[in-house]
């Protein structure tokens, strides 16, 4: 595999490839306990980190400011894991600045208005309990986050799907990525040739 392989091609390459086929090769980079809002969304870009350290996340406007395009905003906030620090607001505001998804250490709300929104984002829980504008707002940028032990930082790859989340660096993900195609393929290539002699009706609806 090309060492020289830019973020955007590895992207692209990863959205072909299911985390569970990640799963099956590494136990490192695994973010546990962390799922999608619906089954349906999917989530492959390359990682900006926040931490959020008070009750008060405005300060995550200008995090949003400060994202590029097409990046996934990590935001650790399990300094308070039954406080939701991320809603319908905010994902609007993540759709504007272009950001391709949010992963949320942590509780999100607005459940019903995040489903209809575009913006694949992933969380730890749900929470009627929130974040307010009350005192001082502080959080970090571009900062190492420790999860599962192992270290997340920004311009890394995550791949996130129904099944969980998986975090690359981009040199693991180049390593790996060849044997992830296969793993891929030789799956797709199976299961073909079952339904080539079975009725596939009968298995899903």
């Amino acid at each position: 595999m090309n060492q020289a392989i830019s973020p955007e091609l590895l992207v692209e390459a990863y959205k072909n490839i299911a985390t569970s086929t990640i799963g099956h090769v590494l136990d490192q980079g695994h973010v546990p306990y962390v799922f999608p809002l619906s089954p349906e969304q999917r989530l492959v870009g390359i990682v900006r980190t926040a931490r959020l350290h008070t009750r008060n996340a405005s300060q995550l406007r200008q995090v949003l400011l400060a994202c590029q395009p097409n990046e996934v905003l990590l935001i650790d906030a399990r300094s308070d894991l039954q406080r939701a620090c991320w809603g319908e607001q905010r994902s609007i505001a993540a759709i504007h600045c272009g950001l391709a998804g949010v992963v949320v250490l942590g509780a999100i709300t607005d459940r019903q208005a995040l489903s209809r929104l575009k913006l694949p984002v992933f969380a730890h829980s749900v929470s009627c309990l929130t974040t307010r504008n009350e005192g001082e707002s502080l959080v970090e940028m571009d900062i190492a986050i420790e999860i599962n032990q192992f270290i997340v930082q920004s311009g890394d790859l995550l791949i996130g799907d129904a099944d969980g989340v998986f975090v690359l660096t981009p040199e693991l993900a180049i390593h790996y990525l060849p044997q992830f195609q296969q793993l891929e393929q030789a799956e797709k290539m199976k299961k073909d040739h079952f339904f080539k002699q079975e009725r596939i009706d009968e298995y899903y609806f």
